[in-house]
């Protein structure tokens, strides 16, 4: 985990050099977040969007993944998915019940009691606003008398009802004149609505009317564009826009493992803003010689909030959680703070020192994990300097299949103690005054059962005799990509683990090695770097396991796998995803071949390590 740390604390220290804003706050993303590029091309608002269909699968997918990254952080020390905290949802409820409504219909009075033109020495109304109200409500209740008789001519039959409802309309339309004839002459329209210009151009109040307006506009319109599912507050604009297509905004970086010691020790003791149990456990990663990685600091657009009518000190907000103090992120607080740019990697590479063994790269059972990332279990070099390397797996079925959280869970057990403070026995209590020593219980715990970042899932066990409540701080756990609540587990925890956790399962001895062959459908070339994904589909979860895998330059890569039956998938730029279905009925030897047929389609991965926050300035109830 440290050098996950290490990577993250380099790409905090590049946007802080690059002048981010006072209130600019980076925070770690404890778990795996992973979004392909189809994922993230959905969220553009449908204008940016050449493809009909793609439009219609925007409307029906996108929801989820605007879910995540609208989450609205809780703690300073890291950002995670919370979907009790999307943005859109807490800016509804600003918007309704602040006092923007009550606002708009107490704005008249307001400018009326500035004015001579408009109220007198007592507050009341002068004769000539008196007169300008009565003549306009005349002239808006004939205007409502025309609306209304133009709805009822499509229910006309006869010419002579058509004759009839023309004269009504003439009529109607005279007595509309004239009484905005009564309202000019007598109702001092002229002078009034001067009066009223003048004021609302130097008011703050009508600056913030203006501005409130303006934003339950946006959003509003934004709801409205699909009633159905209220697309567009889902829409975000991505700066630079265009980096899911190409280079741009994407640069290179690569840390030796001295300069990622120095970062990690350096994160630990400055305490940027990482929570200490993430700090505390500590990986042996003495395997890891460097990290080569690609990342982009990409801005989050939403072209529906604005923040600035909630700093007007005509904003009133009496709710009994207050929005913001302008230093606090907590859940104490409506909108301490807004997600505004994504800290995305891609490409990442493990490169392995010549102390690691190919086998236990190559073993089935084992889990290889990067921080909360799960690594391929293929070792592969580079020719031009002999590297030996690891990658990411970019397959984000793999990353949601049951099987992947089973077997995270069955990695073997590696118990940990605890210390939690414990509630000291009565004839021990200290009767002089002076401080007593605190009492903790040790227990022993499984460190896949208490929401580390190797957990799949949230589980959390512990027994806690009698305890003093510890001090908590939230954690959320990795690999989990659907909606979860973050959960809590006691400080002082020391963990040790490695990048190689062994699978607590029968070791499976009569295997089938398959070998996988992939070439082009037209000319039959081979296919470099092809990626194969491949996940059992028995029933009894002990006997399946996951492999992703690629093809090397002759289009070929070979696998064991145990007897049983298993889906495929076969990913690749440029090519259409190809999935099937195998099987694998003995410990013969088996070659398959796939054709890929040519499609103008990019399957790109990113990993979201960090979310700049925003912090909202003090919001003051009134």
């Amino acid at each position: 985990m440290k050098y996950y740390i290490a990577v993250f604390e380099k790409l905090r220290e590049i946007y802080v050099s690059r002048g981010a804003m006072e209130n600019d706050l980076p925070l770690i993303c404890p778990s795996l977040r992973m979004y392909e590029n189809e994922d993230l091309e959905l969220l553009k608002p449908a204008s940016l969007l050449n493809d009909d269909q793609k439009k219609t699968e925007s409307i029906l997918k996108k929801q989820n993944i605007s879910y995540e990254l609208n989450s609205v952080p809780i703690s300073a020390y890291f950002w995670d998915l919370n979907v009790n905290t999307a943005l859109f949802d807490i800016y509804r409820d600003i918007l309704e019940y602040s006092n923007i409504r009550d606002f708009e219909q107490n704005f008249m009075r307001i400018s009326v009691n500035s004015s001579a033109i408009l109220s007198d020495s007592k507050n009341a109304d002068t004769k000539e606003y008196k007169s300008y109200k009565k003549y306009r409500l005349a002239y808006d209740l004939a205007l409502q008398k025309i609306t209304e008789h133009l709805s009822t001519f499509e229910d006309l039959n006869t010419d002579d009802q058509k004759t009839n409802w023309k004269d009504q309309f003439l009529s109607l339309n005279n007595s509309k004149e004239l009484a905005m004839s009564e309202w000019k002459v007598r109702g001092f329209k002229d002078l009034i609505e001067k009066e009223l210009v003048r004021i609302n151009a130097n008011s703050d109040a009508d600056l913030y009317l203006a501005m409130s307006r303006d934003a339950k506009f946006s959003f509003d319109s934004a709801e409205r564009t699909d009633i159905i599912t209220f697309s567009a507050i889902h829409d975000i604009n991505f700066i630079p826009y265009d980096f899911m297509e190409n280079e741009s905004g994407w640069n290179s970086l690569k840390l030796n493992k001295q300069e990622m010691e120095t970062l990690y020790l350096a994160a630990k003791s400055g305490n940027q803003n990482l929570p200490s149990e993430i700090l505390s456990i500590d990986y042996d990663e003495s395997g890891i010689e460097a990290i080569e990685v690609d990342y982009s600091f990409v801005h989050l657009k939403r072209s529906w909030f604005n923040k600035n009518f909630m700093l007007s000190p005509f904003f009133e907000w009496k709710e009994s959680k207050p929005i913001s103090d302008g230093v606090t992120i907590s859940d104490g607080f409506k909108l301490p703070a807004i997600p505004k740019t994504m800290m995305l990697i891609k490409n990442l590479k493990i490169i392995l020192d010549s102390s690691v063994n190919s086998a236990d790269v190559n073993d089935p059972n084992k889990l290889i994990f990067f921080g909360p990332m799960i690594m391929k279990q293929q070792l592969f070099i580079n020719k031009n300097n002999n590297e030996r390397f690891l990658k990411v797996v970019t397959d984000k079925k793999i990353l949601q299949s049951d099987q992947l959280s089973y077997l995270s869970r069955k990695a073997t057990p590696q118990m940990v103690n605890i210390q939690i403070p414990g509630k000291r026995p009565q004839i021990f209590e200290s009767t002089t005054g002076d401080p007593v020593t605190p009492v903790f219980n040790t227990i022993k715990v499984d460190r896949m059962k208490m929401g580390t970042v190797l957990t799949s899932r949230q589980i959390f066990t512990a027994v806690t005799p009698q305890p003093i409540e510890p001090v908590r701080t939230t954690v959320a756990t990795p690999l989990a990509t659907d909606p979860i609540r973050p959960k809590t587990f006691p400080t002082n925890i020391k963990l040790t683990s490695a990048i190689f956790v062994p699978i607590n399962l029968p070791v499976f001895e009569n295997l089938s090695n398959v070998t996988f062959r992939v070439i082009d459908n037209k000319n039959n070339a081979p296919v470099y770097k092809c990626s194969i994904s491949i996940i059992g589909t028995n029933s009894n979860n002990e006997t399946n396991r996951i492999f992703n895998i690629e093809t090397d330059l002759d289009g070929t890569i070979s696998q064991k796998l145990p007897i049983g039956d298993y889906n495929i998938s076969l990913k690749i730029n440029e090519y259409a995803a190809f999935d099937a279905k195998i099987n694998v009925p003995t410990t013969n030897p088996i070659t398959l071949e796939y054709k890929l047929q040519r499609k103008q389609i990019q399957f790109k991965s990113f990993f979201l390590i960090g979310m700049v926050c925003e912090k909202m300035p003090k919001i003051p109830a009134h």
